[in-house]
């Protein structure tokens, strides 16, 4: 007789309370996992990065890190769907509903230098695994992932503003104008900080992405 599959690895025993409680909500057990593994990311990057460091960075144990992630790449590619989201969630804070391509490009370059300028650690992650994609085709469809997902997001934006591209290749093109220039800017704001340099670069980006799509009307 076949026998049936090994369960998931136990997580810590619930207290007599908790496991009377119909409906208990999770234990948080998935979540402290991947907040342990983008914290090792972001201080250690990819080749630090273990299942071991974050089962002791989140009290879990290896096998339930196993259980939920599957491997290290399934770990990273999670993380990085969370990390995604939330970034997604600041900027479209920080862009608010512009009126035109200007209003667009302004809030974006400023709401990705604020995000840099709080937490330093994410655009060391970005960066560290997007060298290791150069190498790891693991990793690089992660990447992949990550960026055909904010470029969906400006699409959407890119469409919304009155004087926005005119057709959808225009506007995936758009949207891959803007991630490179972005990247670059992102890439010298962790080497060198702020400087008069960088500012009048954000500059000149806002009146590049204006002055592209205007020369498509």
């Amino acid at each position: 007789m076949a026998q049936p599959p090994d369960p998931a690895p136990a997580e810590a025993e619930p207290s007599d309370a908790a496991r009377a409680r119909p409906g208990r909500p999770s234990s948080g057990a998935r979540e402290r996992m991947l907040d342990a593994a983008l914290e090792v990311l972001k201080a250690e990057g990819y080749s630090g990065l273990s299942t071991a460091k974050v089962a002791a960075r989140s009290g879990q144990n290896k096998a339930l890190i196993s259980y939920h992630f599957g491997s290290k790449q399934g770990l990273v590619a999670e993380v990085a769907r969370t990390v995604s989201t939330r970034i997604t969630e600041e900027l479209l804070q920080a862009i608010g509903e512009p009126r035109d391509m200007r209003g667009l490009a302004r809030g974006l370059v400023d709401g990705v230098a604020a995000l840099n300028a709080r937490d330093e650690g994410l655009p060391r992650m970005y960066f560290d695994l997007a060298a290791q994609a150069i190498v790891d085709p693991e990793v690089r469809s992660i990447m992949a992932e990550m960026k055909a997902g904010y470029r969906a997001v400006l699409r959407r934006e890119l469409a919304r503003v009155t004087d926005g591209p005119r057709s959808s290749a225009e506007g995936e093109a758009a949207a891959v104008f803007m991630v490179a220039c972005l990247e670059g800017l992102m890439l010298d704001q962790l080497e060198r900080g702020e400087t008069p340099e960088l500012k009048r670069a954000r500059a000149m980006f806002v009146d590049s992405v204006v002055a592209g799509l205007a020369r498509r009307h």
